[in-house]
Order: structure tokens, then C-alpha cells, then sequence
């Protein structure tokens, strides 16, 4: 069990090793705090697909004593110009010295926190940033492969609906790109389609952690939604990805119970929760 620090004994490494890196995500795993987005980013680190620091990036540690699993308080990444920040913390001060790290960066865009963490930065969020809008998720887990499967793994012929589908994903959710490397993910298997009448009307994405898949911005079109699209696709992805992680994990907006209550039929049970904001400098 951690014991609170003092703002004396936090220490911050803003340049951590890939040994440090393998440390912080085997520290991640173990808490019951929940964050996928730093889940996802961390192995990423460590697989080589994200290089620390480049073109303005940020990972930082916080830990106190000397370094060890048992030492850590949090971790904090960053994309350039604080596009995107994703943050846990298990000790108050070490959130608040992880924050003003951040801070000294600029305005966090989007950040992306566990449950815990929010608590601890919210209120400094609102005292130096203006609040667009907020969401909190529920964190959930699926073991077993469901029923009533259908689907396939995108193909380059694919691309021009992938494309559609990033642009009613930005539409809609207010966040993604329009620049997403199709051809590799679609090497990759990165990407699942389902199609209905030679009409691609689902899309899923997949991320990874060294312990499990994680379902990435499931959209199904507006004219084929209420058709048991989502369900027949997902439960594809599921069966898919349970080949070769012991689970897949998603996070939903605790007031999408529709969306809930789809996953619940898939068989995800909920295990934590965490909370995506999205923020701008104040108006001068």
C-alpha cells in the first residue's frame, strides 16, 4: 500500500529508459486504477512505435526513495503541444507535480486520467484552464468469446470507407484524425469491417497492452445503427482478439447505457473507471 508523500520526497524523471518504461508498465498493470489510453501509449513506448520526447513529447515518472516498482506515485505522457495527455497517479502530491509539469507545457487538450487522479487535478484543470467538455467512462473487461460473430479484417480495397468512417467518427465524437496510416494498419490487423450488402457499415480499431486487446472507436454509420451491426462486429473482434490476449477491454461514457448495455450482452463486466476532458486556455 502506498503512504502519502511529501512534496520533498516526489522525485520526477522526465527522461525515463526503456528499463524505467518496463518498470512503470508492469507498475500500471498492477493498479486498480484504470487508464487504457496510458495503457496503451506506455506499450507502445516499449514496443518502439512511439519514441519518448520526439518532436515534443513527454513521459515523466514520479517516485520517490529510489527507483522500484514498490517507488512509483504516477506517470504522465504527452503528445506534442499537449494534444493529448494521459496521467495516473496514486498519491496527491504526485498528481500535483505531475500537473504542473504538464502545465508548464500549456494548456492540456485533451487528458485522459483514472478515476482517482481526476479527483486529485479536476479542480486545477478548472482554475487554469477553460472546460469545453468532459466525460466520465466505465472501464470494462471481457474473458470469453461471445456468440453470434460476424466480420472481417480490413483490406486496402477498404480504404475509401476507412476514411468515411474517420471523418463520421471526428463528426460525431469530436475526436480522431484524418490522417490515420491505413496501409500499415491494415497489415496489421488493426482494423475490422463488417459489410452488409457490399457495404461497409461498421468499423472497429484495436489497441494493445502487453496483457490485453483494447476496442479503439467502434462506429457503426447512422443508417445502418439499430440493426445488430455493432453487436455481430464486435462480437467478431472479441472472438478475434481472445486468439491471443487472455482479454479485450473497452471504455464507454457512463451515461451511454445503450452502448452499456450492447457491450454487457457481449459479456464485458465492469472493473474501474476513468475520465477523458477536454480543455482550452481562458479567454483573455
Amino acid at each position: 500500500m502506498n503512504h502519502q508523500a511529501t512534496s520533498t520526497s516526489i522525485q520526477i524523471l522526465a527522461t525515463p529508459s526503456p528499463s524505467h518504461l518496463q518498470v512503470a508498465t508492469a507498475w500500471l498493470a498492477a493498479q486498480e486504477s484504470q487508464n487504457p489510453n496510458l495503457e496503451i501509449a506506455l506499450h507502445l513506448l516499449l514496443q518502439g512505435e512511439i519514441i519518448p520526447h520526439e518532436r515534443g513529447g513527454l513521459v515523466a515518472l514520479a517516485f520517490v526513495g529510489e527507483f522500484s516498482p514498490s517507488s512509483i506515485r504516477g506517470v504522465v505522457r504527452a503528445r506534442s503541444g499537449n494534444t493529448n495527455v494521459s496521467m495516473v497517479a496514486t498519491d496527491p502530491i504526485a498528481a500535483e507535480r505531475l500537473f504542473s509539469l504538464i502545465s508548464a507545457r500549456g494548456c492540456p487538450q485533451r487528458l485522459c486520467a483514472d478515476g482517482q487522479t481526476k479527483a486529485w487535478i479536476h479542480p486545477l484543470l478548472l482554475q487554469h484552464y477553460h472546460l469545453q467538455r468532459e466525460y466520465d467512462q466505465q472501464v470494462l473487461i471481457c474473458t470469453h468469446a461471445p456468440t453470434g460473430a460476424a466480420g472481417r479484417w480490413a483490406e486496402p480495397r477498404d480504404k475509401a470507407a476507412l476514411q468515411a468512417y474517420a471523418a463520421a467518427y471526428l463528426a460525431e465524437r469530436g475526436s480522431g484524425s484524418l490522417d490515420y496510416p491505413w496501409d500499415q494498419w491494415i497489415q496489421q490487423r488493426r482494423v475490422a469491417v463488417l459489410e452488409h450488402e457490399g457495404q461497409i457499415v461498421a468499423v472497429v480499431r484495436r489497441g494493445e497492452t502487453a496483457r490485453c486487446a483494447i476496442v479503439v472507436a467502434p462506429l457503426t454509420f447512422p443508417q445502418f445503427r439499430r440493426q445488430g451491426f455493432a453487436r455481430r462486429l464486435l462480437a467478431f473482434f472479441v472472438q478475434e482478439m481472445l486468439q491471443a490476449f487472455p482479454a479485450v477491454k473497452l471504455w464507454v461514457d457512463e451515461d451511454n447505457t445503450a452502448a452499456i448495455s450492447l457491450y454487457q450482452s457481449l459479456g464485458f463486466q465492469a472493473i474501474g473507471t476513468c475520465y477523458t476532458g477536454y480543455f482550452s486556455e481562458h479567454c483573455s
